[in-house]
Parts: C-alpha cells; sequence; structure tokens
C-alpha cells in the first residue's frame, strides 16, 4: 500500500457514517444531492477505491467525486468521529495522479502549466504590473509575496467565460490542443478582463499602501515571482509539487529571505501549512499582512458591510483573527447565519473543472450574504471576490482599511 493509500485508509476508517457532513457540504445539493458529489459520499467511494487497490483494478470512473470537492474542511467542523472528507478527497487525488488513471485533461494542463510557466498562465511582467511606479526594492529579509493570486482572477474569468461558451466539446478540444501544443497558453493570456485586472492591480497597491503606512520594509520579487503551485497540490500532484515547491523555496533562500508576508488566504495556508511537510527545513516566518496592521489608526467609515471569511483564513488558522478585527475597525460589519469556522464557500475552487457545481455553491453563498441586508459584501480573498461580485457588490477588504486609514 502507498502512502498516500494508507493516509486514506487511515483517514476513511473513522467514518461511522452518520451523515452529519451532508448537511453542511456545500456540492452536495450543488450537484443534484448526487451521493458521489458530498463529503459522505467522498468517504465511502474511498473504501471503494482501496477496494479496487487491492484487487489490482483500474481506479478510473473515480475521479470526478473528488476533484468536485471544494476542500473548504466544512464537513470536519460537524464530524463526531473527526473525519476530514476533504483530506480524504485530496489523498483519493494523490492516489489518481500516481496511478495516472482517471485525471482530468484540465487538471493534467494546470499540473503542465506550473512546472514549465512557474504559474497557471504564462504572465510574464503582466503579474508585476500593479507595482509601477512604487519602487519597492528587488531584496531584503522581508518579502511581500503575493503569490500571482490577485494577478490570475482577471485571465481566470475571462478564460472560465470563454471555455463554457464553446460548450463541453469545445473545452475538450481546447484543453486537449493546449496538452499537446504548450505555446497555445501563451494565447490564452490575450483573454483578459481588463476592469477586473485593475481592480485586483488596485488592490495589491492598496496592501503595498498599508504595509508602508505601518512602517513595514518589504521587497518584491517582481516578474521574477513565481506562483506558490497551491492548485497543482490541490489537484493531488504530491510528486511535482514536492520539486516545484522545492525550487520556490530555493529561490527564497537565494534572496536571503527571512520574513514573507502574503497577501491572500490560499498562498498563506499552503506556506504555513504545506510547505514545511513538503520541503524539509522550511523555516520561513510567514505572516498574512493584516497581522502587520494592529498599529494603525482606522476610524470609521460609516460603511455597513456583510463579511465574507475565506475558508483557508477561517478554518486552516486557529488564531488568525486580524483581518475581521481590522474590519470591525474601519466599518460597521455583520456576519452571515454561516460564518467563523463555519463558513460557507464561494465555490471558486470548482471553477474550472465543475463550473454547474461552483454556480450552484456561489448562488446559495450570495443568497446567504444578502440575508445580512447591507449592500455591500467585503472579503479578503481574490478567488472569493471574483465569484460572488456576480451576485452583487463586493470589495476586497483592502479598500476599505485604505479608506478608514486615509481619513
Amino acid at each position: 500500500m502507498t502512502a498516500a493509500a494508507q493516509r486514506l485508509h487511515e483517514e476513511a476508517a473513522r467514518c461511522i457514517k452518520c451523515g452529519f457532513c451532508e448537511a453542511v457540504c456545500p456540492t452536495l445539493p450543488s450537484a443534484g444531492y448526487q451521493a458521489s458529489k458530498g463529503a459522505r459520499g467522498r468517504v465511502l467511494l474511498a473504501d471503494e477505491m482501496l477496494e479496487r487497490i487491492g484487487r489490482g483494478e483500474s481506479l478510473s470512473g473515480l475521479g470526478d467525486s473528488f476533484y468536485s470537492c471544494l476542500d473548504c474542511y466544512a464537513c470536519y467542523e460537524v464530524c463526531p468521529a473527526g473525519v476530514n472528507a476533504g483530506k480524504v478527497s485530496h489523498y483519493a487525488k494523490e492516489i489518481i495522479a500516481e496511478s495516472d488513471q482517471g485525471v482530468p485533461d484540465m487538471a493534467r494542463l494546470m499540473e503542465k502549466n506550473i512546472m514549465r510557466f512557474g504559474s497557471l498562465l504564462p504572465l510574464g511582467k503582466r503579474a508585476a504590473s500593479w507595482s509601477r511606479g512604487l519602487e519597492l526594492p528587488a531584496t531584503g529579509d522581508t518579502l511581500l509575496y503575493t503569490g500571482q493570486m490577485y494577478q490570475l482572477m482577471s485571465f481566470s474569468s475571462a478564460l472560465t467565460g470563454f471555455l463554457r461558451r464553446r460548450g463541453e466539446l469545445g473545452k475538450r478540444l481546447i484543453v486537449g490542443s493546449s496538452l499537446k501544443f504548450p505555446w497555445l497558453m501563451k494565447l490564452a493570456v490575450l483573454l483578459n478582463d481588463r476592469q477586473m485586472f485593475d481592480e485586483m492591480n488596485n488592490s495589491l497597491r492598496n496592501i503595498a499602501y498599508l504595509l508602508k503606512l505601518a512602517g513595514i520594509r518589504f521587497c518584491y520579487m517582481g516578474a521574477d515571482e513565481p506562483y506558490p503551485g497551491t492548485l497543482m497540490f490541490d489537484l493531488g500532484f504530491e510528486a511535482s509539487s514536492r520539486a516545484y515547491a522545492t525550487a520556490v523555496t530555493d529561490e527564497f533562500r537565494r534572496r536571503a529571505v527571512r520574513r514573507i508576508i502574503t497577501v491572500d488566504p490560499h498562498t498563506h495556508d499552503i506556506l504555513a501549512n504545506t510547505y514545511p511537510s513538503l520541503v524539509p527545513g522550511f523555516d520561513f516566518e510567514v505572516v498574512h499582512y493584516t497581522e502587520l496592521l494592529g498599529s494603525l489608526k482606522f476610524s470609521k467609515t460609516g460603511r455597513q458591510v456583510t463579511y465574507h471569511e475565506p475558508c483557508h483564513l477561517s478554518r486552516r488558522f486557529d488564531s488568525l483573527s486580524a483581518p475581521s478585527d481590522l474590519l470591525g475597525r474601519a466599518a460597521d460589519i455583520s456576519l452571515p447565519d454561516r460564518h467563523g469556522r463555519r463558513t460557507h464557500c464561494c465555490g471558486g475552487p470548482d471553477e474550472l473543472l465543475f463550473p454547474e457545481i461552483s454556480s450552484g455553491v456561489t448562488a446559495t453563498r450570495t443568497a446567504q450574504l444578502a440575508e445580512a441586508g447591507n449592500s455591500m459584501t467585503v472579503t479578503a480573498c481574490p478567488v472569493c471576490l471574483l465569484n460572488l461580485r456576480h451576485g452583487g457588490e463586493v470589495a476586497d477588504m483592502s479598500q476599505l482599511l485604505v479608506e478608514s486609514a486615509a481619513r
């Protein structure tokens, strides 16, 4: 039994089949209550996977269940046996990737892009365009690391819309062609939502402004900054992730970095929680930018907003309260019924592989936020910002913090 199979067995074996997880799993209702697209269904399917492995049978046909998991860990919060169906899905994806049986072409394409371009898309200098005119130093022991997450959103949105309009067959043809001819991905960056691109760049400029206002000295890698490989790891490509994370870490060390400031939940999560297991001796201090702004004085802007807490901040870190604390100093905030460790996913992680499920999860969360009664939603995640904007006015929290600090 491989290491991934052993981890899958240990996690799934604790399940007592009570079904509590199905009440909070965001993908189950969005998939029409198809059992295999819910948390309990994935754990039960893990048993089937292990049995097939034991019999030496093919794993084909099992992947959709696990790849549709959002890794939001909502299931873990309610499980009386302490089973994390999100981890079950992750280990299952590792096994599928290792066996090379049933890996979606889109997942393969994303892995190849990251290994080839150092990003999901070959953004090149576009990724650093937000920093023009800021005169940020290229070296220093404290690094502002964007991980290209904000920058990728406008291209991801445009590409997703392009693929949806081509239908399932067209999508398969485009993805298959891109696997064979990697240069096609350089054309993909021509698809860009310019308004969103400017908005995301402005969020990064706001974050840099706030850090400077707080007296934090930092450097930025500019066009040399790599994507951290988050999605490749989430899709189960463990061997590639380990090699890639080592290369990224080597670059940090080459630049004599000691402290890394992150700006989004996904990058913060993978650096703080995953890189130490992928890279021996990963001993950098990883801090979210909001944790460095406590000394700033904020005045109430008079805005009344609803705060959507990202899963990768509220459930992956027990003591990271800085985002909500700061926002509460800048505006009058309301929380939806599902908040804190019970927060509901925005649906973003499923957008490329399962757009229908993603849209359903987003619609559910949008309705929950609307019930709070405020016209504006604020979040601290570019993925959430991208997905929730279809349901009303949504802003990055850096915008409100700058407004408040500038008053």
